[in-house]
């Protein structure tokens, strides 16, 4: 059950992933400070898709709390309203 944002937060990640290029070096390999550079760079993105799925799961955890102690109000009102009318039957 993915949200808009997540897709979006993901479609960046992936987009950035396909775009990124590392720095050479005159003798061969790449400069490792610009490695650093970008992993730095996929870690903020990541931390910040991670940010809002959790505040995402923490309201639907919110919500799942609320709506369960609705119900249970409305089962134990039910049950009192059953006691009640036994109790006039009586």
């Amino acid at each position: 059950m993915k949200n808009k944002k997540e897709d979006e937060k993901l479609k960046e990640i992936e987009e950035w992933l396909e775009k990124v290029r590392f720095k050479k070096k005159f003798f061969g390999g790449v400069d490792e400070q610009d490695v650093w550079t970008k992993i730095s760079e996929l870690n903020k993105m990541y931390e910040s898709a991670l940010r809002d799925e959790r505040v995402r799961y923490d309201t639907l955890l919110e919500h799942y709390r609320k709506t369960e102690i609705e119900k249970q109000d409305r089962e134990e009102d039910l049950s009192w309203m059953k006691w009640l009318k036994r109790e006039e039957i009586n």
